[in-house]
């Protein structure tokens, strides 16, 4: 009888889906590296606990950081459990709950770092931070050069291969990382605070009074106490949180910084700054394709046999691996042999390295629809191969590639989206950033679009010219034949 009893009882509790990103969420939540299928930290047993005092069954949702918000109104979860500030930004699509921590700012730099004691060390420097956070915002408005992360590894991996010059993270992730480095170390004592709110739906009160009271009953027990203690995360700042709270003070759960507003000028100026970067980066990328492409395509058609091997094997590679772990392994892969290059060359060498792949079989095709008499007539006005190539081969393979071309140099224009994975700041990642910020997706989606179209139709124009430009030479040319 009392097996049927739990039985029904657990089936009978209500689920508490809580959304988070696990991808280089620690110490928030993130994989067990002993047990993968699993995932562990003190925002996973705060979630845990918080749902047994709610007498619900805890259920997680991976979801992106970026798209939390967006995620927890299309209903994919009831609540976000994050490390989530209540920015004013956010305070316009969603609500909050009482807070459950306060947070504070710790500025990282490397052991032999002796310049940088403080932020104001950092006015020439780049300092690394998670996007549309206090830290970003911080940064910001000390006019600090920052880069932002997707996620806190990220960052710190790059001011070991010195790649910027600083990390400015929340205090959990700080103690996480730097308190395992060997080569980090913290630069200060940690400043500023704020808090950390579970984020839910406006209109979903009745659940908010259950989060509330259920947070409430973990601070009152010392089981929340015991999950930060168990982190190394318990602090004065947590025994003032939780003093305030067990007397019924209210504690404000915004500050100065995360209550910024969105401002709409500053994001179209990012917006075309970062199209400046997809635009340098797919010409870039173009630039080195179109290079190796030809000398992959006549590799592989007419060269000896051990480089027609080499030269598929490559195009292979790079045609049937995704593009994505291509770059990460240029970024993250390529240090473990000393050679660390910055984002945005990893970005441009990556792309190039993979549309080469692409070209290359473009120019094959067209260089195989040349007639073999072609090459035979070259040869009878006493042309050598390479001069028979040049003058002969090459316009009119250039005549048929030119459109399959003008698409690739397009959907490069779109592909530069993932180089968000190494931290570029280019189109896809902005909107993707300030879209999240602002909730503004379908505005700012349109400005993008029109920043993607102005970009890539005036090459598609320029390509059908010059495209109707040589059609016509060669009828003239045909012409002229005809009459000698």
């Amino acid at each position: 009888m009392t097996g049927f009893l739990c039985l029904t009882t657990g089936h009978a509790q209500q689920p508490l889906r809580w959304g988070a990103d696990p991808s280089g969420g620690a110490p928030y939540v993130y994989n067990d590296p002993n047990h993968p299928d699993q995932y562990i930290g003190y925002e996973k047993e705060m979630a845990d606990a918080l749902a047994a005092a709610m007498g619900r069954r805890p259920e997680f949702v991976p979801s992106d950081w970026e798209t939390l918000v967006s995620a927890l109104q299309r209903g994919s979860f009831d609540i976000i459990i994050n490390g989530l500030e209540p920015t004013a930004d956010r305070l316009k699509q969603i609500q909050f709950s009482k807070p459950y921590y306060i947070f504070q700012l710790a500025l990282t730099v490397r052991n032999s770092e002796q310049q940088i004691h403080s932020l104001a060390d950092c006015r020439n420097r780049t300092v690394g931070t998670l996007g549309n956070t206090a830290a970003s915002r911080l940064l910001e408005k000390e006019g600090v050069p920052f880069k932002g992360y997707a996620d806190p590894v990220a960052a710190y991996r790059d001011l070991e291969l010195k790649r910027i010059d600083a990390v400015l993270m929340d205090v959990p992730a700080e103690v996480f990382y730097v308190g395992k480095s060997k080569t980090l170390k913290r630069a200060g004592e940690p400043f500023f605070r704020g808090t950390y709110n579970i984020g839910l739906r406006k209109g979903d009160d009745a659940l908010k009074a259950e989060v509330d009271a259920g947070i409430d009953k973990i601070i009152r027990d010392g089981t929340l106490e015991q999950i930060l203690r168990k982190w190394s995360l318990w602090n004065d700042a947590q025994t003032e949180l939780q003093t305030q709270m067990r007397s019924g003070q209210t504690v404000n759960p915004t500050n100065e910084l995360t209550s910024s507003s969105f401002n709409w000028r500053g994001a179209l100026w990012r917006l075309a700054r970062a199209a400046v970067v997809t635009v340098l980066v797919a010409f870039g990328s173009m630039i080195i394709a179109v290079i190796l492409g030809m000398p992959l395509a006549m590799g592989q058609s007419k060269g000896p046999r051990w480089l027609q091997w080499l030269c598929t094997i490559y195009i292979e590679f790079f045609r049937g691996t995704p593009v994505l772990v291509q770059l990460l392994f240029l970024y993250f892969g390529l240090p473990t042999i000393g050679l660390a290059m910055p984002g945005w060359l990893t970005a441009l060498v990556g792309l190039g390295l993979n549309y080469a792949a692409y070209e290359s079989q473009v120019y094959r095709a067209a260089l195989e629809a040349i007639p073999r008499g072609q090459w035979e007539a070259s040869y009878l006005l006493g042309m050598n191969p390479l001069l028979a190539f040049r003058r002969i081969i090459l316009p009119q393979a250039f005549r048929i590639a030119l459109p399959p071309m003008t698409n690739d140099f397009v959907s490069l224009f779109k592909d530069t989206s993932v180089a968000y994975a190494i931290s570029v700041w280019e189109l896809a990642t902005a909107y993707r950033e300030l879209a999240n910020a602002s909730g503004q997706f379908l505005l700012l989606g349109v400005a993008v679009s029109v920043f993607y179209l102005a970009m890539s139709l005036p090459m598609a124009h320029l390509a059908r010219r010059l495209e109707r430009r040589l059609q016509r030479r060669e009828a003239i040319e045909a012409v002229e034949a005809e009459i000698v």
